[in-house]
């Protein structure tokens, strides 16, 4: 038996192509095969953690834009009853729901109210979406996990988004050799104070965007965008009383 048409185009959710819909991750031209220049019907994506990315944010969309908040309304718009066993596809994604190892207590029946912001409802349905499309699920947990990251929904415990960096060490560039010494500690002393007061804007970031992984897409980054603002007003602050100081001691 072949490899899924869905596998292939690095699509699980077989996503269709539609002009208005502007995807990141698809695959560029000179890259796809002879056979996925030819498709005419579903969308190529450069690797599967894209594709899944795509799956999960129309998932999104549809609890966001259109209140589609079960499994019964979710698949109703993405399998038509015109074309599809509606009714076998939504008990399938259910049963996902309940048997999916990888996220426990997720269990739901096909008309509970289900938040597609968190990750033990999202993921689960994204994965039972991709065995009911393709026959089967061949993704491992890091892709999948990968593909929600893309999407903006990220694993409970999971490593923050942004890494918080460390202050150099201004001890450890002391022990230098004698010939470089005093000029790398004087480098290091002048890059340690602007890390530091980025560290807790940074820390900041990473608070709110697990504080607020529930709320919608655009209104996260909104809110993201205005706490690097202000820490960007912090660190010119500190700079500007740093030239103030050297001026009165020159």
């Amino acid at each position: 038996m072949g490899t899924p048409r869905g596998i292939r185009n690095n699509n699980p959710g077989n996503i269709e192509i539609n002009q208005a819909n502007k995807w990141q991750g698809v695959m560029p031209r000179e890259r796809m095969t002879a056979e996925q220049r030819d498709e005419k019907r579903f969308v190529v994506f450069a690797s599967p953690a894209w594709g899944i990315r795509a799956l999960a944010t129309l998932l999104i969309n549809y609890f966001d834009r259109h209140g589609l908040d079960t499994i019964n309304k979710i698949v109703n718009r993405w399998a038509p009853p015109v074309e599809n066993d509606t009714n076998a596809y939504a008990r399938a994604v259910a049963r996902e729901t309940c048997i999916n190892e990888a996220v426990q207590g997720a269990c739901v029946t096909p008309n509970d109210f289900v938040n597609l912001h968190e990750y033990r409802r999202l993921r689960p349905i994204v994965e039972a979406i991709i065995r009911h499309e393709n026959g089967q699920q061949p993704y491992s947990a890091e892709v999948i996990e990968e593909g929600l990251r893309l999407a903006g929904v990220v694993k409970p415990g999971a490593e923050p988004l942004v890494a918080v960096p460390k202050a150099v060490p201004v001890a450890a560039v002391t022990a230098a050799t004698a010939t470089g010494a005093g000029a790398i500690a004087e480098l290091a002393q002048q890059f340690s104070a602007p890390v530091q007061q980025l560290t807790p804007a940074i820390a900041q970031v990473n608070a709110v965007a697990a504080s607020t992984s529930a709320l919608p897409g655009w209104l996260r980054a909104g809110i993201a965008v205005v706490v690097l603002i202000a820490a960007g007003a912090s660190l010119y602050t500190w700079w500007k009383l740093r030239r103030a100081k050297r001026a009165v001691a020159s």
